[in-house]
């Protein structure tokens, strides 16, 4: 009885002590699930689950103690900077996690950076891509890209194959404006010449104005950059239906053509011309991988940037975790992520250390139709290429 109650008592206490090791460590993640632009959410979601079906909702931190990840999403429903500022500090300070994630549009992550530093607080950035986000808090990492570094390269490669004019046409909001900045100066640095530009209002749907002034340019080349969704969507279709193609302009942008948007458009899109750090078609076995994870939580669900950055953010969070463990100071999480290399579904990735940045390969893609199916295919890659951005403005 004595050796049977001694034994009773060890074992309730090691359970005791593996339960007071299980912790929760929850993760904030902010982005647009309704509105012009709730597909960004949505993809955030159904990759962060994704990611979990493959690897757990925990992980083993560096004691062996249990880590229970616990996401918590809001929608910021498109509603803009005020409204996903008011969700993060909502987060912290009502639901205390620990870190935040998620943030689509540049203004949204801007207006977080104050409360980063504040709340001392992790942002992980999976997807606002304006150059200078990382620098307004040592507590941002970002897993997406910058609008200079995907803009950048196909400057030379138009030049390179004879395309000497363009006509710029942008969106009115920074991630715009540096593509705008960004495109003229690979563009003309390689010997080409703008010939016009204009900047459309970040809501407008309607190109029909301004793809009447293109026409009349008579550029080589229309360069655009739009917000993936409904925008870029109509752009294109502006472009397809005033005759622009027919015109011999060549149409040229970046995630404008995007897998999940290609069965919006007509065969008239194929051939457009695109620089982009994620093509959906390529043979990557992590890009496998991701796609039957994102099968398993949607069967319509279909990989893009949004799903690839969650996807790669969420590796950086559990690699931090099982590391670190749940309770670690929050610069101390963002060290972590300095230098790491991943196998990312896009191709190899590395977070600068210097900057906290992205750095990946940029392909140049062509819109063909394979196997009845409108798709990016890759013809050429610029390897491990850094953001511009920061090189032109040191610190």
């Amino acid at each position: 009885m004595r050796l049977l109650l001694a034994l009773t008592v060890s074992a309730f206490v090691a359970m005791s002590a593996s339960a007071a090791h299980a912790v929760t460590y929850k993760i904030g993640l902010v982005a647009d699930f309704t509105g012009i632009f709730a597909t960004w959410g949505t993809q955030f979601q159904q990759a962060v689950q994704a990611f979990q079906k493959v690897n757990g909702t925990s992980v083993k931190g560096p004691n062996g103690e249990t880590i229970d990840v616990e996401m918590v999403y809001r929608d910021s429903a498109s509603q803009g900077p005020d409204k996903a500022k008011q969700l993060s500090e909502e987060l912290v300070l009502r639901e205390r996690v620990k870190m935040l994630t998620g943030y689509d549009l540049s203004p949204h992550a801007m207006s977080v950076a104050n409360l980063s530093k504040q709340a001392k607080i992790p942002v992980v950035i999976f997807n606002a891509a304006t150059a200078k986000i990382v620098r307004m808090s040592p507590y941002y990492v970002r897993v997406s890209m910058t609008v200079p570094q995907q803009v950048y390269p196909m400057g030379k490669y138009l030049i390179d194959h004879g395309m000497k004019s363009a006509y710029v046409l942008t969106s009115d909001y920074a991630p715009g404006h540096d593509a705008e900045e960004y495109f003229i100066k690979a563009f003309e640095r390689a010997g080409g010449k703008v010939v016009g530009k204009a900047r459309s209002p970040l809501n407008n749907v309607d190109f029909s104005s301004y793809v009447e002034k293109v026409l009349q340019a008579k550029p080589d080349v229309l360069y655009i950059f739009m917000p993936a969704g409904t925008p870029s969507v109509n752009l294109v279709k502006a472009y397809v239906q005033r005759g622009l193609k027919e015109a011999g302009i060549q149409l040229v942008g970046s995630g404008e053509t995007q897998q999940i948007f290609l069965p919006n458009f007509t065969d008239d899109v194929i051939g457009t011309l695109t620089s982009f750090h994620y093509t959906e078609t390529n043979n990557n076995p992590e890009n496998k991988k991701l796609i039957a994870a994102l099968k398993g939580v949607d069967p319509k669900a279909q990989p893009d940037i949004a799903s690839i950055a969650a996807w790669d953010g969420m590796k950086l969070i559990y690699g931090a975790l099982s590391e670190l463990g749940a309770d670690a100071d929050g610069l101390k999480y963002v060290d972590y992520m300095k230098g790491k290399k991943l196998d990312s579904p896009r191709g190899p990735i590395m977070i600068d250390p210097d900057e906290r940045e992205i750095i990946q390969n940029i392909y140049i893609r062509r819109v063909e139709k394979v196997d009845g199916k409108l798709v990016n295919v890759d013809i050429e890659t610029v390897p491990m290429f850094k953001d511009p951005w920061k090189a032109d403005n040191p610190k």
